[in-house]
């Protein structure tokens, strides 16, 4: 899925210039914020489910949930944080 913009880049007009748009196309909206990132400002993360089998899965969210740990609120009934 494709965004035509990144909530990053616009904040920081020096990296905006270092990626361009190189990553618009690869891009996705980030399932914390709900915010359009480029796949350069994508982190993944993973978690293992709390069912009885533990299957882990993981997920793309932008840098800045990543690092305020936002992404350990997304529910957190269902989810054991690995990263």
């Amino acid at each position: 899925m494709a965004v035509t913009h990144c909530h990053i880049c616009e904040k920081n007009p020096n990296e905006a210039r270092r990626v361009r748009d190189t990553g618009h196309d690869q891009g996705q909206e980030c399932p914390i914020c709900q915010r359009p990132t480029c796949r350069h400002h994508l982190v993944r993360v993973r978690w293992r489910w709390r069912t009885p089998d533990r299957e882990m899965d993981s997920a793309l969210i932008c840098r800045e949930c990543h690092r305020s740990y936002a992404h350990r609120n997304w529910d957190p009934i269902n989810r054991e944080w690995i990263s």
